[in-house]
């Protein structure tokens, strides 16, 4: 499935460059706290803009890593320490480098990854849930870039819930996660606030799932992506 969704984003790759004039986009992103899940809102959103415009629509999440693996020649596990932002240590990075022919170090896992994502955002018709999505397509004119959010305490029990924990042991994974995220994010923003990245942002807490996929479907009408 992964793969025949990245071929025909390179097959449209090589449509649109043959075209006179070759846009970017339309993207939708979804950036999310730990506890905000996006991919039932992505895989919604991405069916419904199907039914009301000429183009089909796809959401890409795991798709990201799977093809930057096969781009690197390695394995997911070998790469998907860097979605937490656990970066080896200078010393580890070393000793793996020797131990290992399908060693790839964090800064080439990072630019392939950013490679992947540029990729799908620039072929466009695609909702792209997380791995600093919201970043690296921000240049993109026909692009909107969505953040839920919702507080502690209701993400903590959606997490405590979800995984069958502790209130406390639920509680410090989302804040060790909200972390780790937020490391991961900085690599693609630096310091760049989110009130300069996300055009509309969304509380999880208060909202439905179809109240949110009919907000951004409108907002993505408003804004011409659709």
């Amino acid at each position: 499935m992964m793969e025949n969704i990245f071929v025909k984003y390179l097959s449209k790759q090589v449509k649109k460059k043959e075209a006179k004039v070759f846009e970017p986009g339309p993207v939708i992103t979804i950036s999310r706290q730990y506890g905000c899940y996006a991919t039932e809102i992505a895989r919604k959103l991405a069916e419904k803009i199907t039914e009301i415009s000429n183009n089909p629509w796809d959401y890409i999440t795991k798709e990201i890593l799977e093809e930057s693996a096969k781009n690197l020649g390695t394995g997911k596990h070998e790469i998907s320490h860097i979605f937490g932002a656990n970066e080896k240590t200078f010393l580890s990075d070393l000793m793996v480098s020797f131990s290992t022919k399908t060693y790839k170090s964090d800064s080439l896992i990072k630019k392939t990854i950013q490679s992947v994502v540029r990729t799908y955002s620039e072929q466009g018709n695609c909702v792209i849930v997380g791995r600093a999505g919201c970043i690296i397509a921000k240049n993109i004119k026909k692009s909107i870039h969505i953040r839920l959010t919702a507080p502690l305490n209701y993400r903590v029990k959606i997490i405590k819930d979800r995984f069958k924990l502790s209130d406390k042991v639920a509680r410090s994974k989302v804040l060790e996660t909200d972390k780790k995220r937020q490391n991961f994010m900085k690599f693609f923003k630096g310091d760049l606030p989110d009130d300069e990245i996300f055009d509309l942002i969304l509380n999880r807490e208060k909202m439905s799932c179809d109240e949110m996929i009919e907000t951004i479907k409108r907002f993505a009408e408003v804004r011409a992506l659709i």
